[in-house]
């Protein structure tokens, strides 16, 4: 018998005589005969030489992500300070380079003075004096009183203070009760030097300006988003801003204000961001990349955007059934991130979706089903 010979009633085949036998079908062909996207059954060995590989449906946590190219349009410092010498000293040591970058909390300067040391002497006295003894000579002198003890301390600390040592210098001084001529200055907050005055080994009066240390800058953008887009943006939406001429590392900022206006060339939506970097790597009219994160959506289904069968009437999926059957299946997505794409409807939890060869799979299913049409009484 011929099997491509097939007829809808008894009969033989017309090619050698023989008499056709009834197809028996079971109870999956059965419904994908039914089917206007009938499944597909495909041979272990064949799956193996299409890479047929598949991924679970599972809910996850998905943010909605869109880049937008724009420029910086205005700069303005937010961190600049003028560091002077507290007191007529020597410049002991710089512990920089001029152009160098330096975080927050590293040694700026340090100064050294015999009148610092004349300071702390005299404050560690004071702590001695103001200590408790349990026994005193007769002819020793009355001690103050101890409020008197206490002012005189808080005027002492006022005064280290007033010459640049920290509440932890000052504490470790008390703890210690070893002097220093020397003060070393640290940075506030992350930044550069510039309008360096002095070198290591000069001597200043106090008051002098050492040098200028010039941190952060706030940049205003105005980025460039497509019009699709503008529901999803809104103002306070954080914002991750990439320089080009910086690799791997991004500031952070916010979305000041969206759909501020519209190209009507390109139909494009101007939005307003802002970030905070350094103030060396920014220029007014320089491109930038910003990535806003928009909307959240927390528990929805979603899977690998690779798997989605996007076609101008729909969109689908190529669903494993198990024991080498696939089926097609109609699908909504929702947002966009990443690899990663929301589905709304079609898939439940715990479906497997083929992620390699679905193109293959999706059309031996179409073509299944235009011959069924074709045969159809």
């Amino acid at each position: 018998m011929h099997p491509q010979v097939v007829s809808d009633k008894p009969g033989t085949c017309p090619i050698c005589g023989m008499a056709l036998v009834p197809v028996k079908q079971t109870g999956a062909e059965a419904e994908d005969a039914a089917d206007a996207e009938p499944a597909v059954r495909i041979a272990p060995e064949v799956i193996d030489n299409l890479g047929v590989k598949t991924v679970t449906v599972t809910r996850t946590t998905l943010v909605r992500s869109i880049e937008t190219p724009g420029f910086v349009q205005q700069i303005e410092p937010t961190g600049h300070t003028r560091v002077k010498a507290p007191f007529e000293a020597r410049i002991a040591a710089l512990h920089f380079k001029r152009g160098q970058w330096l975080e927050q909390g590293r040694p700026l300067v340090t100064l050294e003075s015999a009148a610092l040391r004349a300071a702390e002497e005299a404050h560690i006295a004071l702590l001695d004096h103001a200590a408790p003894t349990d026994t005193k000579a007769p002819d020793s002198m009355p001690a103050m009183p101890e409020a008197q003890h206490a002012m005189t301390l808080q005027e002492s600390r006022a005064r280290l203070a007033g010459l640049g040592l920290s509440s932890e210098d000052i504490q470790r001084l008390e703890h210690k009760r070893a002097p220093s001529s020397k003060l070393t200055l640290y940075a506030p907050y992350a930044g550069m030097i510039a309008n360096l005055k002095v070198a290591a080994g000069e001597s200043v009066p106090g008051g002098t300006m050492l040098f200028e240390l010039t941190g952060l800058a706030r940049a205003s953008v105005l980025a460039n988003a497509f019009q699709r887009d503008a529901a999803w943006i809104q103002a306070g939406q954080p914002v991750e801003v990439k320089l080009p001429h910086v690799s791997g590392r991004g500031w952070p900022g916010v979305v000041n204000q969206a759909a501020v206006s519209i190209d009507p060339n390109s139909q494009n939506i101007g939005v307003r961001l802002s970030f905070t970097a350094p103030t060396r790597l920014i220029k007014s009219s320089m491109y930038v990349v910003a990535t806003i994160h928009g909307d959240v959506r927390r528990g929805v289904l979603a899977i690998p955007q690779d798997a989605l069968i996007r076609t101008e009437a729909e969109d689908r999926v190529i669903v494993a059934l198990g024991n080498g059957r696939f089926k097609p299946v109609r699908v909504r997505p929702g947002i966009e991130t990443g690899d990663q794409v929301e589905i709304v409807s079609g898939l439940k939890p715990g479906d497997k979706v083929v992620v390699s060869a679905q193109f293959l799979i999706d059309s031996e299913s179409s073509l299944q089903a235009s011959f069924r049409r074709m045969t159809a009484p």
